[in-house]
């Protein structure tokens, strides 16, 4: 999606470009978003195994905020004036362009536009002080050390950005990894129980596989018109779909003599927390891909500047689960 907008004149349309895209107005999307980068960042500050900091933590919505002069506020100012200067949407911000407000002779941000958060609390933000002494968590992520190269031609947007972020493992705000980990482990519980006849698995249970397939593609789940489409978008959008589909068949199977799931509705729903990990950045992808003027007519090169390639991993180990889930299914139908 490309909102380029004369930005005296249709403030208006700026905003209803943002609602569409995202559900919330261009202050709130910032908020979020920096609130994400900054969270990444003080992750990486504080190094593996150290206690995780809470304070970032603000819901999205019209009560996100944090109070004037702290970190992500102050990165969330930054992505909305960037935006705003461009007449574009806040994800379609090159990183790189944030910086230059960064510069301690720069104008100051609170001598221009700013959000009506801001305007509306009667308080001055946005010193050059202030925007200087952030810059250094853009820069993190503008020269993050990734595990591999990222393709030649991407533009680091910050919707990019967050999309990569939100896609790296063992970081505590979403480990999908970890996630992954879970499933398996109730697996081989669920396995152990079966053998040892401490669990009977139900006709119910028994029928799990022919009700939901886990290596099968879900009926709700269908290219868009065209005949091309995003080979990744089409299996994330597959995998959230089964999310929704395990969660709603493990409520159905037996409970535990505790009234807790039992080892197949344990199975069911750390694979589906797993698949659902996914949901964020494929309904993000989604909309991108059908807001665009046109189909691409490249998918793979669509994907390449849509897609880090931290999500296509974790798409394809996602996958690799479902595969795993359908064959312990299948071998539970057939004992």
């Amino acid at each position: 999606m490309n909102v380029n907008v004369n930005m005296d004149a249709d403030v208006d349309g700026w905003e209803s470009g943002h609602r569409a895209a995202y559900g919330c107005g261009a202050w709130e999307r910032a908020c979020h978003q920096g609130g994400v980068l900054v969270a990444w960042h003080e992750e990486q500050e504080r190094g593996f195994g150290a206690p995780a900091s809470r304070g970032f933590r603000a819901p999205l919505g019209p009560r996100a905020k944090w109070p004037w002069g702290s970190g992500p506020h102050t990165v969330a100012l930054l992505l909305w004036r960037t935006a705003h200067d461009a007449g574009i949407l806040v994800d379609e911000v090159l990183l790189a362009d944030t910086l230059r407000h960064c510069d301690p002779a720069a104008v100051p941000l609170a001598a221009g536009p700013l959000p009506d958060a801001a305007r509306k609390g009667g308080v001055g933000v946005g010193s050059a002080e202030a925007v200087a002494g952030v810059g250094h968590v853009l820069r993190a992520h503008i020269e993050a050390e990734l595990p591999g190269p990222r393709a030649a031609g991407v533009r680091l947007t910050l919707g990019y950005r967050v999309r990569e972020v939100l896609a790296t493992p063992d970081w505590d705000r979403g480990d999908w990894s970890a996630a992954l980990v879970l499933a398996r482990q109730a697996m081989g519980r669920a396995d152990d129980l079966r053998e040892r006849g401490a669990w009977q698995p139900t006709a119910r249970e028994r029928s799990t596989w022919a009700r939901v397939g886990p290596d099968r593609k879900p009926d709700d789940v269908s290219a868009p018109p065209g005949g091309r489409v995003s080979g990744l978008l089409t299996r994330a959008a597959r995998l959230v779909a089964l999310a929704d589909a395990l969660s709603t068949d493990a409520d159905t199977l037996p409970r535990d003599s505790h009234g807790g799931p039992g080892p197949l509705a344990q199975v069911l729903v750390t694979t589906a927390r797993a698949c659902d990990a996914l949901r964020t950045s494929a309904d993000e992808l989604g909309r991108l891909w059908a807001a665009g003027p046109r189909e691409p007519a490249d998918p793979s090169s669509w994907e390449l500047a849509h897609v880090p390639d931290a999500l296509r991993i974790q798409t394809e180990e996602t996958e690799d689960l479902l595969r795993a889930v359908d064959v312990f299914l299948w071998v539970l139908t057939c004992s």
